[in-house]
């Protein structure tokens, strides 16, 4: 038996070992995937663990040591740390100024709960230094040993020395957010002008750490501790338990590649298939002959299968190397890109044992049908086959249509009948063209319906620019520094706070909360808008908008809207917004894609019942010229002019850099899609020429009478590239009637699984005209060799091999 596979092998070595690459790649993708998957997912959260992350954090006001120590006393608790978080704006030398998130620590050298990691410089800062993320280093554009302006709601503008970066696990990208995370001890806060204080409790549970319910009850306890000694809590945070806040989003994007990575493994398992469909139709003589000595047909069908796992197994000892190396370089790049550290890169046991086993499977499974079916041959019928395919074309009316073609194109006629011939094998080797156009053109439009959707997102936002201020100040002296500065065309004055959903206060809030109006979660935010506004025209998917004379009127984003569930236009929600609770009339949702939890309710009715008349803390522009540059001349100046009227700005984010964050979030979406449509492209460009080759096999005699009744070596090049550029084209015409549908069912669930939200889809037609390019190029390149190699035959070679 070994000597028939080796000789069958040998005997078909070019095509057998197209099929073996073709499988290799599919091996090498699947492997790959799964294996990053493998050790992101582990390294991300071990990172993070390794931090010691808070189970909860709450807000309170000024944190005394007898506050600290009453809590720390907590048996429910292990650990328990204060810290404090202030927002500012830091620039190095004459740059523009960027949104400052600082971190105060009282001791960096006891650090005990959400540590950090020293990366280089100082540690730990002296009083007048400042630590920054070394994710953040790129945004503030300032290098180890600068001196940084920084000024927040208190202070003057301060000139602090950057003494060195850290690795801060568990926050955000800075490079997303476009914002700079900055490290400070209490001392520096004092002298940047702030009040030497810390208002945070970081609390690590004593047991069940990962257990939310657990974490839940011990913050209710906590939460009424602090109370109980006269503190408020402002604000409580849990994060989800255990786990790195990008880990979900990461693991979806990861696990998605990998179900695509065995998408790929199983098109080329279609490659066995017309090998040994190929093969057998051969061997028929062969079977004939070993059934006539007592061949069973199990026996029989033994040897293909086989050859089959031997295929396999050559294209896992090829294809795993490829994958372990690929995996490692797609770790890199996702770790870059989500700013962790990978300790290491081997990959567990289970990722070798499931690619090896599905590496054996999937060929075994693809020789399953030709090889029971030609198996299946009696020994009269075996010997007295002729060797003419039992796929004899002409038998149909579509034949005879395709026979019955004439014209001065006779080479080009021929190979479109010839096309045609072996319908099974080009109906398996366009599935595996086709596969791979799906996936480029799905990649295009996907990243189009990603770019329309954001585009109704930010059209709906009719400023340019958006300004935090350090604190409520009057509107009339705001307008008389936006008078002041020029560029501005419109401007509104806003409200902006947080709230939280009370136990009990609307959908499903109540599955949240502990102790009655205990906050539900970390809160949202709340936008106070005028209701004449014309810089924002929200997209009302249920209900109606804000109208002028409402009162206890509100309306939630469809993010907000969907983490209560039951929530929706006419019930009523209670929240808590300060040290009041208050019930809300649901009005209206908003459709925001891609957006964090967000509600508005009437600036005018705020002001009532709120006692700020007159006031905003959060400025809209619309602004002359919306370019980069302008817009930072206008922040310049604008600065200026409000510092002249005793105001401050405390943190500014233009349309522009709002919308760059979005499209960093969306970026690994379209490469992983583009990447596995290049994969794919792989293995149908092989499975392509692996179909030309068998054609040109089975038709040497063909090509020998062809020669023979005249026809030149080019004009059999010519038939045979017509023949592979005809399936190409065919590819991609398949692919091209498939892709609305299949990329919208696929846009969908990739962004409705990673970020809750559907897209509105757009078809990105440039990628029809790029597709039929590839398509044809494949075709041309797939047939070349096999069409060299049969103009090349003699008359005399090829009537001797028929």
């Amino acid at each position: 038996m070994l000597g028939k596979i080796l000789g069958d092998f040998k005997q078909e070595r070019i095509r057998t070992g197209l099929v073996v690459l073709a499988m290799a790649l599919g091996i090498a993708g699947f492997c790959a995937v799964l294996s990053a998957y493998g050790i992101l997912t582990r390294e991300l959260n071990q990172g993070y663990l390794a931090t010691n992350p808070a189970s909860a954090t709450l807000t309170t006001d000024k944190i005394d040591d007898a506050l600290l120590a009453a809590i720390a006393s907590n048996r429910g608790l292990s650990d328990v740390e204060a810290r404090r978080v202030v927002s500012g704006r830091i620039k190095a030398g004459p740059a523009q100024w960027r949104n400052l998130t600082l971190f105060v620590v009282k001791d960096f050298g006891k650090i005990r709960v959400s540590t950090l990691q020293p990366e280089h410089g100082a540690w730990p800062p002296a009083t007048g230094e400042i630590l920054i993320e070394r994710d953040a280093l790129q945004v503030a554009r300032a290098r180890i040993g600068d001196m940084v302006t920084v000024k927040t709601a208190a202070s003057q503008e301060q000139a602090l020395r950057l003494s060195g970066s850290v690795h801060d696990v568990g926050q955000a990208q800075a490079r997303m957010e476009n914002g700079v995370y900055g490290y400070i001890t209490v001392a520096t806060l004092a002298q940047l002008g702030e009040q030497p204080f810390l208002d945070q409790l970081n609390i690590l549970v004593a047991q069940d750490r990962f257990n939310v319910d657990h974490i839940r009850n011990v913050v209710a306890e906590v939460r009424k501790s602090v109370e109980s000694l006269q503190h408020p809590v402002r604000r409580v945070s849990i994060p989800q338990p255990g786990k790195h806040p990008h880990a979900e989003i990461m693991g979806l994007l990861l696990l998605a590649m990998s179900g695509f990575g065995f998408v790929v493994l199983a098109l080329s398992g279609i490659l066995v298939v017309n090998l040994l469909s190929a093969l057998m139709a051969s061997q028929v003589g062969q079977i004939g002959v070993m059934k006539a000595i007592g061949g069973t047909r199990w026996r029989i069908a033994r040897i293909y299968f086989a050859q089959a796992l031997l295929m396999g197994a050559a294209a896992i000892l090829i294809g795993v190397p490829i994958g372990v190396w690929g995996s490692r370089e797609l770790c890199r790049y996702l770790a870059v890109f989500l700013n962790f550290d990978i300790g290491s890169f081997a990959a567990p046991a289970w990722v070798y044992l499931l690619v090896a086993v599905i590496g054996l499977l999937v060929p075994l499974f693809a020789a399953g049908y030709p090889v029971w079916k030609g198996t299946g041959i009696s020994v009269r019928e075996a010997l007295a086959d002729s060797g003419v395919s039992s796929n004899v074309f002409g038998a149909s009316a579509f034949d005879r249509a395709l026979a019955g073609m004439s014209g001065p194109f006779r080479p080009l006629l021929l190979a479109i009948r010839n096309s045609f011939r072996q319908r099974t094998r080009l109906v398996l080797t366009l599935i595996t063209l086709s596969a791979s156009g799906l996936f480029f053109m799905s990649a295009l439009n996907i990243r189009a319906s990603m770019i329309n959707t954001l585009d109704r997102l930010f059209s709906a936002k009719k400023f340019d620019l958006s300004v935090s201020l350090a604190s409520m100040y009057p509107f009339e002296k705001v307008e008389r520094a936006l008078r002041n500065t020029p560029g501005i065309v419109r401007a509104e004055g806003w409200i902006t706070t947080r709230a939280s959903f009370a136990k009990g206060g609307g959908g499903g809030a109540a599955k949240h909360g502990h102790g009655g109006g205990a906050p539900t979660n970390d809160g949202f935010v709340v936008i106070a808008l005028p209701t004449n506004t014309k810089l924002l025209t929200p997209e009302i998917s249920e209900g109606r908008g804000l109208l002028a004379g409402d009162t206890d009127a509100i309306v939630l984003n469809s993010a907000l809207a969907s983490s209560e569930p039951g929530t929706q236009a006419g019930s009523t929600v209670t929240l808590i917004m300060g040290p009041g609770q208050m019930s809300w009339r649901v009005v209206g949702i908003a459709r925001e894609p891609f957006s964090p939890a967000t509600a508005y309710i009437s600036k005018e009715y705020l002001e009532q019942v709120g006692g700020h008349d007159g006031m905003a803390n959060s400025v809209r522009l619309k602004l002359e010229k919306t370019d980069a540059a302008s817009i930072d001349s206008v922040k310049a100046s604008l600065d200026r002019s409000l510092e002249r009227e005793g105001l401050r700005a405390l943190a500014s984010a233009s349309k522009l850099e709002s919308r760059f964050s979005f499209d960093q979030h969306m970026l690994m979406i379209y490469v992983f899609l583009i990447v596995m449509a290049g994969i794919i492209g792989g293995v149908g460009g092989l499975g392509l020429m692996t179909t030309m080759s068998l054609n040109v096999l089975e038709r040497r005699r063909e090509m020998g009478v062809l020669r023979a009744i005249g026809a030149s070596p080019r004009i059999v090049w010519l038939i045979v590239v017509a023949e592979s550029l005809i399936i190409g084209v065919l590819s991609w015409l398949l692919a091209a009637l498939v892709a609305w549908p299949f990329s919208r069912a696929l846009g969908s669930v990739l962004t409705v699984l990673m970020f809750r939200t559907p897209l509105d889809f757009s078809m990105e037609l440039i990628g029809l005209v790029i597709w039929f390019v590839v398509s044809v190029s494949l075709g041309i390149l797939a047939g070349f060799l096999p069409a060299w190699r049969a103009s090349k035959l003699t008359v005399r070679e090829a009537l001797a091999n028929s």
